[in-house]
């Protein structure tokens, strides 16, 4: 300890003599490449900051800008269908009258606010003035006049209009005087969609009122009597007019504020095309906190947005207002980009001083460790090391020796490749439910590269905290075919043993039957003579001479017979009653322990048949056992047949066939015990050879076949028979 102590510090004083400097790059270059990849990280992570805050904001900014033109949409729809209204109200009547007219549209003028009046006017032919003013005097407007002058071929004066009150201001007068009103109505009956008004003056008489007119057509199938003018295979009838007071109807579309209407601010325009072809932008609303915004500011966000209102579009240019933005926000990405400059410093300074340790520990390490390499180098025995999912990542050269391979051919496979397909679900198996930091024994049979199988003993342990398991394998064939030798012999010895016990057995029943039919016959014999003896002869004293001998011979005899039992090497067995119902259940409830089901067939509460009951739970549990294992199956059905009057009861149990339980079957029908196991000395075909030896003790002989994909056992076994009034027969059968 003293010699080991001293070379120990003799190693970690040369490990300090080498100094690692910090600019060997061959070293240090760990610490400057985790350097880079926090710097750009850093970067990243401010880039990303940045872009979320700014999707965030888009966000925000993007839910009040559709906040507010869903709203003022919302408010144009609702007028739309106001002049959809009056318009359907034409094309449900054949004739409009004043009253009806009045009636209809009074209640959306007065409901809506912002609408300023709601009018008719039909389409008049300039031929027909003189006739289409007498209709409209008929109508109750005694003094109806048209005007401005009458200009064009054709004229929309109005004729009806509401609200009442403003109605005698605005009766006769002629929409196409004016050329925006007439561009407006003649799209409106060409296309026969409704039709929008530029934003205009639409009163000036006593204040201005600015807005602008919906315009829908209106059409018959035959001429109106006062114009002949036709449009597709309809004919002009005339217009309805909703005039909408702009400032109404953006106070009223924006009445209920929105949490988000304070973060924005926005103006709307329209485009009008002017005399001399300049098209001009004429501004119709700007929200309230619009004035509070100076020309000097940039805003964070801008977007423009187009509302159509019947054929006509107004743009709307929305912009963010000051306080939009946060401090937090503002210095969020600024922050993240300091914070992780420090966070990189520190780590590259964390790194340097991890490397330049780490690479004196390692040249400390391979000055301590080259024996314990050369060892390792030298094995017989595999030491590896496995991936966590079962696949080899190094190897000592000992695999070439064992295995046939070169550590270096088998990296990255899978080591099940090498293990026999029946040991592989084990294996993988295994593998899942190993211990973690716990040594696990586990003998596989594997396969050499020339296709030798060799058994491998391997010891497991399973690291999660390193990532890897280190397995060490020895050669174990020698050992394993030695033990199977030794398996086999066993096996034959209980064979043997049990076939011993059944012809033993059979010799004492053989003998209590020879001895019973005997005491039987001497027993009448000696009464028969003694009856001779007791008839009256003339030499009666010579007859019974010879009776005494007679007797005396048939009492010599009947004592040697009654000896001969307590000769027997063996008491025969004690067949026994065995009530079937909690003896299956037993047996069923074993079963599902082993990991199998085993189907019970349905009998009568007092079924019961004559057997040892160990013997024959033997027995059936070899034959499941057998089944089990040589079968892979997870169901196996057991039925009972009774047959009270013949004394008997047939079990047959069975199974899905496998090519493993066909061949016991063969095995087992058809060679002798030794001969059988000698052919296949798997524990199946062993499994039934045992329980056929138990049930020939029970007087059964078992038959197993394979039958249409099934495989069958069938044997038969006494049971109790029927006495009179009830009562059960004691004797041995």
């Amino acid at each position: 300890m003293v010699h080991k102590a001293q070379l120990y510090e003799e190693l970690f004083a040369q490990s300090d003599s080498r100094r690692i400097r910090v600019w060997q790059v061959r070293v240090t270059y760990p610490a400057f490449v985790v350097f880079a990849l926090l710097l750009a990280v850093t970067i990243a992570l401010w880039w990303l900051v940045r872009l979320q805050i700014r999707a965030e904001q888009e966000a925000l900014f993007e839910r009040a800008v559709s906040s507010v033109l869903s709203r003022i949409e919302r408010q144009a729809r609702q007028y739309e269908q106001v002049l959809h209204s009056v318009q359907g109200l034409y094309g449900s009547f054949v004739q409009v009258v004043r009253d009806v007219f009045e009636l209809y549209a009074t209640v959306p003028a007065r409901s809506n606010p912002a609408v300023l009046s709601i009018g008719y006017a039909p389409c008049i032919e300039n031929r027909y003035v003189w006739e289409y003013t007498h209709y409209a005097r008929s109508e109750r407007y005694w003094d109806y006049q048209i005007f401005p002058a009458i200009t064009g071929p054709y004229l929309f004066p109005l004729l009806y209009v509401v609200p009442v009150e403003t109605a005698p201001q605005r009766v006769g007068w002629n929409a196409a005087a004016h050329s925006t009103w007439y561009t407006a109505i003649d799209r409106a009956c060409s296309t026969g969609a409704p039709t929008t008004t530029p934003w205009m003056a639409l009163r000036t008489d006593p204040d201005t009122v600015w807005g602008f007119a919906l315009i829908a057509p209106l059409y018959r199938e035959q001429p109106h009597p006062f114009t002949q003018l036709r449009v597709g295979e309809h004919f002009v009838e005339g217009i309805v007019v909703v005039e909408v007071v702009g400032d109404r109807f953006f106070q009223q579309a924006l009445i209920t504020p929105a949490p988000t209407d304070s973060l924005i601010v926005f103006e709307a325009f329209d485009s009008q095309l002017a005399p001399d072809g300049t098209v001009h932008q004429i501004r119709i609303v700007e929200s309230p906190n619009r004035l509070t915004i100076t020309t000097a500011y940039v805003p964070t966000l801008t977007t423009q947005r187009e509302l159509r209102i019947g054929d006509r579009a107004w743009r709307f240019h929305f912009a963010t207002v000051p306080q939009f933005e946060g401090m937090y926000q503002r210095w969020l990405p600024w922050l993240v980009l300091g914070s992780g400059i420090i966070i990189a410093t520190v780590g590259f300074g964390f790194v340097l001083s991890l490397v330049t340790t780490r690479a004196r520990a390692v040249g400390l390490a391979n000055r301590m460790t080259k024996a314990q390499r050369r060892i390792l180098e030298a094995s017989h025995d595999i030491i590896a090391v496995w991936e966590l999912d079962g696949r080899w990542r190094t190897a000592n050269p000992a695999l070439r020796a064992i295995l046939g391979y070169a550590p270096e051919e088998l990296s990255g496979r899978a080591v099940d490749e090498w293990v026999v397909p029946a040991q592989r679900g084990k294996f993988r198996q295994m593998l899942l439910s190993a211990p973690d930091e716990e040594a696990v024994a586990v003998e596989l049979l594997m396969q050499t590269r020339s296709g030798e199988q060799r058994w491998v003993g391997w010891s497991l342990t399973l690291s999660q905290h390193d990532g890897v398991i280190y397995a060490i394998g020895r050669d174990i064939t020698t050992q394993k075919e030695l033990q199977h030798r030794q398996e086999l012999v066993q096996r034959r010895l209980l064979l043997a043993e049990q076939w011993a016990l059944e012809a033993s057995e059979f010799k004492s029943e053989f003998l209590n039957r020879l001895s019973f039919r005997l005491r039987n016959g001497l027993t009448g014999l000696m009464g028969f003579v003694e009856l001779i003896a007791q008839r009256q002869y003339d030499s009666e004293e010579e007859l019974q001479s010879y009776a005494d001998a007679v007797q005396e011979s048939v009492e010599h005899l009947l004592g040697l017979v009654a000896e001969t039992p307590e000769i027997a090497a063996a008491t025969p067995i004690a067949r026994h009653p065995v009530l079937l119902g909690p003896f299956l259940a037993e047996l069923a409830a074993w079963a599902e322990g082993e990991g199998f089901r085993l189907h019970l067939p349905s009998l009568p509460e007092d079924a019961r048949v004559l057997a040892e009951k160990e013997l024959l739970q033997k027995a059936l549990r070899s034959l499941l056992r057998g089944i089990a294992e040589s079968g892979e199956c997870e169901e196996i059905s057991l039925h009972i047949d009774l047959a009270p009057y013949e004394e008997g009861s047939e079990w047959s149990i069975s199974a899905p066939a496998s090519e493993a339980l066909c061949r016991a079957a063969t095995l087992v029908t058809e060679f002798q015990p030794f001969e059988a196991l000698t052919m296949d000395d798997s524990q199946g075909t062993f499994s039934l050879l045992l329980a056929q030896a138990v049930l020939r003790r029970l007087r059964s002989a078992m038959r197993a076949e394979c039958l249409d994909g099934t495989f069958v056992i069938i044997f038969t076994l006494p049971i109790q028979r029927a006495e009179p009034y009830g009562l059960p027969s004691s004797a041995p059968r």
